[in-house]
């Protein structure tokens, strides 16, 4: 609730308001006493006398202490007019400090958005140059990672080619050891060819000569049928043991008799054991032969 303006007089002034409310009751005062005396019988000379000095005398204290409060609310009025001039000086160079720490505040905010655009353009051309880095590395990776597969692809090319090179070689010695090998084969097969033929040669003859000694083996014991013609002859099959003994004796083809043919055969049976050839390697358990005496 709001103070009366009275009050608010009263509590800024005190002491005048306090010397004004005096005076004005000894005003009231006076002037109930003045009608007090106008309303009553008249007195005696010498006492209305008294009463008018009385009452003189009392207005010039009145007078005087209004004075006096007048020159105190004066003095009140310049010690306040003061007061509010100080508060005022006071006031202003508040409003100078505020206005110079707005403006330093001010400063400050435009300095520091300054610095943060500074550091914001600052942070942009960072952020930038490392992009570039960045995507400078990234392409020196790259070249890198290209230089790399050329060099491995070239490495690999290389290594083909070396083991393709030492496959040549190895194929072209192994094709040389093999036709070396094939030829040396070939020589020795031919060798052995030879040998064998001359030995299967020497023992043909050998064999030859065994049958033609087994032919006249025979031929000394065959005793000549009575009648008899020029070109008669028997192939003849003989089974024998290692020592010669005949085991069996089979007449194959005759062309003869057959009492050509049995005193064939009877010759045979008598020649047991037959010869024994001069090599094993001719001898067999199963000889043919062709018995064609001479006419």
């Amino acid at each position: 609730m709001k103070e009366s303006a009275l009050w608010q007089m009263i509590r800024r002034h005190p002491v005048a308001m306090g010397l004004s409310i005096a005076v004005h009751l000894v005003l009231l005062v006076i002037l109930g006493v003045g009608l007090t005396h106008t309303s009553t019988p008249s007195a005696p000379r010498h006492t209305q006398v008294k009463t008018m000095e009385a009452v003189v005398v009392d207005a010039n204290v009145v007078k005087a202490e209004a004075e006096k409060l007048k020159r105190a609310d004066q003095q009140k009025k310049q010690q306040e007019d003061a007061r509010k001039q100080q508060l005022q000086n006071e006031m202003e160079q508040a409003r100078e400090r505020r206005e110079k720490e707005e403006q330093r505040i001010a400063d400050l905010q435009r300095k520091q958005k300054e610095s943060e655009q500074a550091e914001l353009l600052l942070q942009k051309k960072l952020d930038k140059d490392k992009k570039e880095k960045q995507l400078e590395l990234e392409k020196l990776e790259k070249q890198k990672q290209a230089e790399q597969k050329r060099l491995t692809e070239i490495a690999e090319k290389r290594k083909a080619e070396e083991e393709a090179e030492k496959k040549r070689k190895s194929d072209a010695e192994a094709e040389a050891r093999r036709k070396q090998d094939e030829a040396e084969l070939q020589r020795r097969m031919a060798e052995e060819e030879q040998k064998r033929a001359a030995n299967n040669s020497r023992l043909q003859t050998l064999r030859d000569q065994y049958l033609l000694q087994i032919e006249q083996h025979i031929s000394r014991r065959w005793i000549q049928p009575a009648q008899m013609s020029s070109g008669w002859q028997c192939e003849v099959k003989v089974q024998q043991n290692a020592m010669g003994d005949i085991l069996s004796v089979q007449m194959v083809n005759c062309n003869g008799s057959e009492a050509f043919r049995s005193s064939v055969e009877q010759a045979v049976n008598k020649s047991s054991p037959l010869p024994v050839p001069r090599d094993p390697d001719v001898f067999d358990k199963t000889i043919r032969f062709t018995f064609n005496p001479k006419s």
